[in-house]
């Protein structure tokens, strides 16, 4: 298996620090390539992105950063964008690391390759944890098989270990380095086709999201995943995202064919209700005083409006948890 890890730079003294090499090395059969899209563009060579099977986007690799031309490095990909489309319809599995600003989920990082699609914790407050929580509805699938309920972070350097070169950032990313951290920030909303896999040690948001496409995966997480050295997890998530695309497929479609299940059950209930009131209204069993309350029309109406409320209020609270988790973010 071929993996692709995108960094800011192939000079080791000049790049924000990369985990993964050392991850990869001891999973059996994995050859792993480092690759700076700049690098690349300067010598105006191609990044041929099929020639792998997994890409991984090193943390902070899209951040906007211009000490170390993030901001290049995310205008390379927005240029080459539909590559990496087709690269996972086509089977690829692309993974990307926490895309983080001071330690603050970079909303503009993820927009890249999924504009409207994902909305990531925002606000000053920095949120971060060592621990975090597999969603329990979603245990039965293939990523997660093997992984506990809890999974701590198992960071291995000493804690004065560099993650820059020196003299590169800010004392205030250094003070809220905080290495043994498995995540910092969370997603907010995404939309339909994204399955939670991982959530912060509190269960309030997801760190990690799952989406099929075509013949392969998409893997956008919040989290930091290489230093975090759980093995099982970054075996599941590059080795097994391959081996088991079938079953991630299969599983993900079951998922759909779920809330199509519920949106059509959730409809067919309040039309019921709908119904039911109507027939109450017209046989005189309900007596109430609504406007043409003596015809079939205004009976009709006035279910019909019941109906619609009802279906308001549903919506209506959705909305408000939304809203609400995003407000506690602020």
């Amino acid at each position: 298996m071929k993996v692709a890890v995108i960094v800011d730079d192939l000079d080791p003294a000049r790049r924000r620090r990369c985990f993964w090499e050392e991850q990869l090395s001891a999973v059996s059969g994995v050859e792993c390539t480092l690759v700076s899209l700049l690098a690349n563009m300067e010598s105006r060579r191609f990044f041929n992105v099929y020639e792998f099977d997994v890409v991984i986007f090193n943390w902070c690799v899209l951040d906007g950063a211009v000490m170390y031309a993030s901001d290049r490095a995310r205008d390379i990909l927005a240029f080459y964008d539909d590559h990496f489309f087709q690269y996972v319809r086509r089977g690829g599995v692309v993974i990307m690391e926490n895309q983080p600003k001071r330690w603050r989920p970079a909303q503009q990082a993820y927009d890249v390759l999924f504009p409207g699609q994902l909305v990531v914790t925002q606000g000053e407050t920095y949120v971060y944890g060592s621990t975090v929580q597999t969603n329990a509805a979603l245990r039965g699938h293939p990523l997660l098989q093997g992984i506990p309920g809890t999974v701590n972070s198992a960071y291995s350097h000493p804690l004065d270990t560099s993650w820059f070169p020196p003299g590169s950032t800010s004392p205030r990313s250094i003070e809220e380095l905080h290495p043994t951290k498995m995540y910092t920030g969370a997603f907010r909303s995404w939309s339909r086709g994204w399955l939670p896999l991982l959530y912060t040690e509190d269960r309030r948001n997801p760190v990690l999201l799952v989406k099929t496409e075509g013949l392969g995966l998409w893997i956008v997480s919040t989290m930091f995943l290489a230093s975090s050295n759980v093995a099982d997890l970054i075996e599941s998530l590059v080795v097994g995202a391959r081996s088991h695309s079938h079953a991630i497929h299969h599983f993900h479609d079951a998922q759909e064919r779920k809330r199509r299940v519920r949106t059509v059950a959730g409809v067919a209930g309040v039309l019921a209700l709908g119904a039911g009131l109507f027939l109450l209204l017209q046989s005189g069993a309900l007596t109430s005083t609504i406007p043409y309350g003596d015809t079939w029309a205004g009976n009709f109406a006035t279910s019909l409006l019941f109906a619609a409320l009802v279906s308001g209020v549903t919506f209506l609270r959705g909305f408000l948890f939304l809203t609400w988790r995003s407000l506690r973010h602020r």
